[in-house]
């Protein structure tokens, strides 16, 4: 009997090896692995009536009325959306339902011209639990006067019983101007219809501020590096939860531009990419400390770094900022502009202080303020002045306050190079930071020390106080090219986060930027504790990912084989 038990245990084990290797050696076809996959409508229509789930709940994401009818989108969020029932209650007379995607999204579309005001109840119900949510109310107000008139001013509320979403504006419009063109060909930000939100809830700010969104007006644009007329466009998309932002883009400007080095020596020329953020949608100021300081000394561990290479925030068209050092560790910026020779490396920046990086990264490394410069009849993009820092300053001087250019990846906004001093008065906002003696920039962040009132910004390059979308204050960073003795405007952006982040979410405390510069496909391997993310992801490294986990290790099969083989060959001795 023992004998047989030995057989048996090696017939199977050896079985089970060579299965094994079968199955990594004739992986299934693609056609056969979609076809094993279950329906996901079929599994979400699956529902067990002996357990409760938590009652749903409704967020509103967008409203927006153009005169003759009034869209809200939202998104639901429960276990199996399908099931759910939304009710859009206009003026405790007309009742609207729907029911949600697959992903929970959903879209009411109320059709009128009137002049009136519009008080709209949403809720949503989940019959075979029989629970619903709390309800959400929106008030549209209509101008009584103009209501033929597409262009007229809403008023739009929403508000929730629970708390849990909250977004007050004065207008919602889907060109993105912030306010008037003015005869200088910048736009205006202090129009005295402009919007303004509460610093609580960033949520509906970021969905009006952001361009690139579907249904919004994207124009062409061309890479004038090259000598052929390109046709790029710009993409964007905003998601949300109660806590969350995702913000998702290819990276492209909505602006003609200049990729520079990497595609004229190259032809590494700006293409799209699939980059994916995550931000808060209620950014919350850092007080915990203890943080690596390794790429901000100057901030003493006090707040988070942002990373020295790669993408620190992201602009309102969707392309990246990267940091102020480029690839060999020098202060990009400062060269451009003769502070240093870089000798290790060519750096070129094009127009808005912008390039294309090794992958076809387009990003700025300062400036970005062309985002609201528009050209005069008889320019282009090439008009913007870059030729010195103080031009820079010139290109959007308007008298008013600068427009928002971005957003950081703690949910604080990034305004460009104007706003308030302390006694309100429109000023080029500098920076706080100068060379150490004897210093350029060669060595990047190395060379530069923080001087706390030498310019309007604290060390991480911001400060809190009102603006034109925030009047009560706000923390928020500025686009700087000059600090307070008139030199360079180090860091240009921003150098360190005055709020929480998810940038360790997933990651721990990797420094994972700089993927498609310094590491990434064709590059290199990937910084320790990063894996393969840490930035835009390719198709290829979905790919891979998808490989690893479907394939069986090949050492581990073989190693069943061996086991198999022995167990069987000890059999055969003994007999």
């Amino acid at each position: 009997m023992k004998k047989e038990l030995i057989l048996l245990v090696a017939v199977m084990t050896l079985s089970a090896g060579v299965g094994v290797v079968l199955l990594d050696r004739e992986p299934a076809t693609e056609q056969e692995e979609i076809e094993s996959e279950a329906d996901p409508q079929e599994m979400n229509e699956t529902h067990d009536d002996d357990h409760l789930h938590p009652p749903p709940e409704v967020f509103v994401i967008t409203v927006d009325d153009d005169g003759s009818s009034i869209s809200i989108d939202g998104i639901v969020q429960h276990l199996h959306p399908t099931e759910i029932e939304l009710q859009a209650v206009v003026n405790e007379q007309t009742t609207l339902t729907t029911i949600p995607d697959l992903d929970g999204l959903w879209n009411f579309i109320i059709n009128t011209d009137a002049s009136d005001i519009f008080d709209i109840n949403i809720s949503a119900t989940h019959a075979p639990d029989n629970t619903q949510s709390t309800v959400q109310h929106i008030s549209i107000v209509r101008d009584q006067t103009s209501s033929d008139d597409s262009n007229n001013t809403t008023s739009n509320e929403t508000s929730s019983d629970s708390n849990n979403s909250s977004d007050d504006t004065n207008n919602s419009s889907s060109d993105n101007n912030t306010g008037n063109q003015t005869d200088n060909g910048t736009d205006e930000p202090t129009n005295p219809t402009q919007p303004t939100y509460d610093s609580s809830d960033m949520g509906q700010f970021w969905l009006d501020v952001f361009r690139c969104q579907s249904g919004q007006n994207i124009t062409a644009v061309d890479d004038l590096t090259t000598t052929a007329i390109e046709t790029h466009e710009c993409s964007v998309e905003l998601t949300m939860n109660e806590t969350h932002i995702t913000i998702v883009t290819n990276g492209l400007p909505d602006h003609d531009f200049e990729s520079t080095l990497a595609c004229s020596q190259g032809n590494d020329c700006t293409r799209a990419q699939n980059y994916e953020w995550t931000i808060p949608r209620s950014p919350v100021n850092d007080t915990t400390g203890g943080h690596d300081a390794t790429n901000c000394p100057e901030a003493n561990g006090d707040f988070e770094c942002a990373a020295a290479l790669g993408e620190v925030a992201i602009a309102i068209n969707g392309v990246p900022f990267y940091g102020p050092e480029d690839g060999p560790g020098g202060d990009a910026v400062a060269s451009q502009h003769g502070a240093y020779e870089e000798d290790r490396q060519p750096i070129e920046l094009g127009v808005c202080h912008a390039h294309n990086g090794q992958g076809g990264t387009f990003h700025y490394h300062a400036d970005a303020n062309c985002l609201h410069w528009h050209p005069e009849e008889g320019e282009t993009i090439l008009d913007y002045d870059v030729s010195t820092p103080a031009a820079v300053a010139q290109n959007t001087a308007n008298g008013s306050h600068s427009a928002v250019i971005g957003v950081a990846m703690d949910g604080y906004p990034i305004y460009g190079l104007w706003g308030y001093d302390g006694q309100m008065n429109v000023v080029e906002m500098k920076s706080s930071y100068k060379l150490k003696e004897g210093e350029t920039g060669y060595n990047g962040i190395d060379d530069y020390v923080y001087v706390q009132g030498l310019g309007h910004l604290d060390v991480c390059n911001g400060h809190f106080g009102p603006t034109p979308d925030f009047p009560d204050g706000i923390y928020h960073y500025h686009s700087t090219m000059m600090n307070g003795e008139g030199d360079m405007g180090f860091p240009y952006f921003l150098l360190c986060y005055h709020g929480e982040t998810f940038l360790d979410e997933g990651g721990g405390d990797a420094d994972c930027s700089g993927h498609g510069e310094t590491w990434g496909p064709g590059i290199g391997p990937p910084p320790d504790g990063c894996g393969g993310g840490g930035g835009p992801r390719t198709q290829a490294d979905y790919s891979e990912l998808v490989s690893a986990i479907k394939t069986p290790s090949l050492s581990i099969n073989i190693l069943s084989l061996v086991v198999g083989l022995l167990l069987f060959a000890h059999y055969l001795r003994k007999n």
